[in-house]
This record gives structure tokens, sequence and C-alpha cells, in this order.
């Protein structure tokens, strides 16, 4: 089963079902038919004379008998003694006698056709008074095969009528499916630029929307990927031809610093360049994969961690003033994520700071989120780049590579924090919120 097509799958499920309701109606229709025509015999006959002797009717094939036996074995009509058997009129005589229910079925095969007959008991003139009425049990199997015969032969064409129409109810379910499984093998193969228009309202339309929105991704996701490496391939460039170049001449006896010693410095400064931008490369691909796995979460005070980060950092411009707001803040999470976070906004706070720099950390009033705020007194990111300085090699007019925010916002997406970057007070202020 597990290889078969749905189409094959549902068309069975459906043939099933239908062949047991067919199988559940030949079961129970028999004994409900000879029940049926049962109760009908054994209700009483209608008035009649009595010195006259019913005659075989002829109703629907069957062959309908009946007469009134007293409690001295007489019979009514008088004839009705001339027509049986008397054995036959004797066991009728002795069940009469015994029977104590009002209404009996009884069965006789002491002559050559079983007989099955009923008895009524009654009391007219206070005497018992007895009730026969009888049919031939061949006549009433005859009737009830010819019943059942042409009742299933009606039902087994309809059920073969209902196959046909359930194999077109279910290519009619399933050739979405099919247009669906063609449009994925064609973005398995990156042929994505054609949508999937499939106009339903159900499950299956819900589920080629979804396909449909995964195409999307691809397709921006593929957009940033050729976007980054046009950004990489531009960046890796001006260091290696600048190394490439001072090499070669170099080789040739040039120095193009004037001397050997500032040649080879400006070769180890384009190699430190290069390397820094290697491992924020390398960094940004590992946070991709943390985001994908759960993380080992521990107790981290944000609080110490910051005042180290500024006390190693602000030695590269020490004319920068440090002002510190810190209170108290336990994070759960990865110090080592933490620590590059941290580093990299205040690197970049440094970075275009004239002479101001304030940090503050507090808890929001619902001790629900940690608050880090980073100010500086340098220029304003233009309005064009607020929105767009988290993407990879988005950089303002001092940046060196682009991707320290982009950084920032890749691990606060792995604890599901937030950050946002301003213009206030003559100058720019980030705002980070952690849940706690």
């Amino acid at each position: 089963m597990k290889n078969l097509s749905l189409t094959v799958k549902i068309w069975l499920g459906i043939s099933a079902v239908s062949l047991l309701l067919y199988l559940g109606v030949i079961v129970i229709t028999p004994p409900l038919v000879r029940s049926f025509f049962t109760d009908n015999m054994m209700e009483p006959p209608r008035e009649r004379p009595l010195n006259q002797f019913e005659e075989p009717l002829n109703y629907r094939g069957f062959h309908i008998r009946s007469f009134i036996m007293l409690e001295d074995g007489t019979t009514l009509p008088a004839e009705a003694q001339k027509a049986f058997q008397p054995s036959f009129l004797e066991e009728i005589k002795k069940n009469a006698e015994y029977q104590q229910r009002v209404k009996k079925l009884y069965e006789s095969k002491n002559g050559p056709i079983p007989i099955r007959y009923v008895i009524s008991r009654d009391v007219a003139y206070e005497r018992p008074l007895y009730q026969i009425m009888f049919l031939k049990k061949p006549e009433e199997d005859r009737f009830v095969k010819e019943l059942l015969f042409n009742f299933m032969l009606y039902v087994g064409l309809a059920l073969v009528a209902t196959w046909f129409v359930s194999l077109l109810i279910v290519r009619y379910l399933t050739r979405p499916l099919t247009v669906m499984e063609q449009h994925v093998k064609r973005i398995a193969n990156r042929d994505w630029h054609e949508p999937l228009d499939i106009q339903r309202n159900d499950e299956i339309g819900q589920l080629a929307k979804s396909i449909d929105s995964m195409r999307q991704q691809l397709i921006k996701q593929d957009e940033t990927q050729q976007l980054m490496l046009q950004n990489i391939s531009h960046e890796l460039k001006t260091p290696v031809m600048v190394i490439r170049s001072y090499a070669q001449a170099m080789q040739d006896g040039v120095y193009p610093k004037g001397d050997l010693n500032g040649s080879i410095e400006v070769i180890d400064e384009e190699g430190e360049r290069l390397e820094k931008l290697i491992k924020q490369l390398l960094y940004l691909t590992r946070l991709d994969y943390l985001a994908t796995r759960n993380a080992t979460l521990v107790d981290v005070q944000l609080e110490p961690l910051i005042e180290k980060i500024v006390q190693r950092l602000r030695l590269q411009r020490p004319e920068i003033a440090c002002q510190l707001d810190l209170q108290p803040v336990i994070v759960k999470g990865d110090e080592d994520t933490l620590r590059v976070m941290i580093e990299n906004l205040l690197e970049n706070h440094l970075r275009y700071a004239v002479s101001t720099l304030t940090i503050t950390l507090s808890a929001n009033s619902g001790k629900t989120e940690a608050l880090l705020y980073l100010w500086n007194d340098g220029s304003q990111v233009e309005p064009t780049l607020v929105n767009e300085i988290f993407k990879p090699f988005q950089k303002g007019r001092e940046g060196k590579f682009g991707l320290g925010l982009a950084i920032v916002q890749r691990i606060l997406k792995i604890y599901e924090g937030q950050i946002t970057l301003t213009n206030e007070r003559n100058g720019v202020a980030t705002t980070v919120r952690i849940p706690l």
C-alpha cells in the first residue's frame, strides 16, 4: 500500500467501503425480507362466510390458505377436512392445544413439501377457537430468491457505477496534488520563477499557498545570497589586490612606502583587515547554524560583562568619555554570543562618537525584558539607512565591513529580542530588548 499512488489509495478506500456496504446488504436483507412476509402471513384473514372454504389466492406469487379449527378438531369450512391429510390436521390440533401464546409460527415436515403455518388463538361463545394460516415454504423461498436476485442485481450495477464515479472524484481531488508535485520538482531544480496558481479554498488550496510562499522566500533568499557573494567578493578583492601589488613591487626591488618596513606594515594591515572580515563571515555563518539548534542556556550577568568590555575597548579611543548607568540584570543565554553582541555595538558607537558615549542597562517595569541603551554624540545616520543598516554589508560613512550590526541582529533573533536605531539628541541611539 505504501508504494501505491494517492489516487489508487483513495479509490481503493471508496471501493472498499462500497463493497462492505454491498456485503452488509446481502447479509441483512434475506432475514428482513423473510421476517416481513412472515409477519404479514401471521395477520388474521379477512372475514368470510363460515360455510365457505377459501380457495387458494394468488397474491404476488404467494398461494395463501386459511381455515378455522374448533376445540374438537372440527374445521370451518368443513371441506378443509378433505383438503389436508388427517395426520397434518392432527398435528395442528395438538399444537393448538399446547400453544400458550396468542400467535405462533410452526413448520410441518410430515408431507413431501414443508409447510409453514401460524396458529392464532381466539375465543367465541366462551369456547376456544383457532385460526390457521399457512404458506408453502418452496413458494416463499422462490419468491424471496427472485426478490433478492433482482435486488442484488440492481445494487451490484449501482456499486459498479459508484466505482466509476468515485474514480472521477478521486482524480478531481488528486489533480492539484499532481500539479503541485511537478511544481515542487521544478523548485528543487531552482526553476522557481513561475507562480503556483491553484484557485481553491480547501486544505489543498492552503497547501498550494504555502508552497508558493516557500517559492517566494527561496527567491528572496537566493537574491540575498547572490548579493552577499558579490559584497564578499568586493570586500575581499581590495585587501588581496593591495597585498599582491605590494608583494610584486617588493619582489622587483620597489618599496611603495619608501622603505621595507613601511611596505611590510601596509601588507600586515591589509592581512589583518582580511582576517577580521573572514572571522566575521565565519561567525555570521555560525549564528545561522546556532539558530537551528537548542543551545544550553545559563545565567549571564550583563552588568559585569558590559563593564569588562568597556574597559577593554575604550583604549581604542581614550578621549571619549564613557558614562555608564548599569543595573544588575541576569539573562538566560550563552555568554559568548552576548559578549560578541555587546562588543559589536560598543565598537560601532566608539567609531562614530565625537566626545561622549552613554550606556545604560535596566529591566522594564514588569521585569520581563532587559533594556540596553547606547548613545553617542556623533553624526546622525541617513534616514534611508536607518532600516537598512542591519543588513549584511550595509555600512555608514566610516564603516569597515557592514557586518557588525548584522551579527548583532542575528544574535538577537536567537534570543527573540529586538534592536532599534534612532537619531536623537544630535546623535545616534541604539536600544536592545532581550526577554528575561
